[in-house]
């Protein structure tokens, strides 16, 4: 009676296989997860330009910051712009007792709070440097940057009132998912 099995080389030829296949399946599961944390930034960030952009509207500048300032709060101690755009404490203009440019009462909401506390940068999750979103305007309130650390290889991803996209802080340039 003889047995029928796998030779050496046959087995050999199936690792080989196998190998060259996570070869290619890694690297393209690496480059689309950093894709979809840039993808989840660019999302947020058009999710703050609108809450921006309708704050404008109401009260006829962006809220005005001229140092960086984490846009995530704490009910510690909440932010400018977190106060500003959830109607709660810690906001200068957006405040009760106070109309707005179109004639509704403050304070207004433009983004719940905990939706704003949920924003961080998908690039560090849990720690607690690097996490946050920041936001940063002139002292006018005319012009306004977001941005987030992001990956470590392409440093800091921002966007601006005037450029619409998410970019590259470093050069500057339109990230591959804007």
């Amino acid at each position: 009676m003889k047995r029928r099995g796998f030779t050496l080389i046959e087995l050999m030829v199936v690792i080989a296989i196998i190998i060259i296949l996570a070869a290619i399946a890694i690297p393209n599961y690496l480059s689309m997860t950093e894709r979809a944390k840039r993808s989840r930034i660019a999302s947020e960030f058009s999710t703050l330009a609108t809450a921006l952009e309708s704050f404008n509207t109401d009260w006829g500048f962006y809220p005005k910051g001229a140092t960086a300032q984490q846009i995530q709060g704490d009910t510690v101690s909440p932010s400018v712009i977190f106060g500003e755009l959830t109607g709660t404490s810690g906001a200068s203009t957006n405040v009760a007792g106070v109309t707005t440019s179109t004639g509704e009462a403050a304070p207004l909401t433009y983004v719940a709070g905990d939706s704003l506390k949920q924003m961080q940068d998908p690039f560090y999750p849990g720690d607690t440097t690097n996490k946050y979103y920041y936001y940063n305007s002139n002292a006018d309130g005319t012009a306004w940057v977001l941005y987030a650390k992001g990956p470590s290889s392409t440093g800091k991803l921002f966007r601006t009132s005037t450029n619409g996209a998410l970019r590259n802080l470093s050069t500057g340039e339109p990230s591959p998912t804007s």
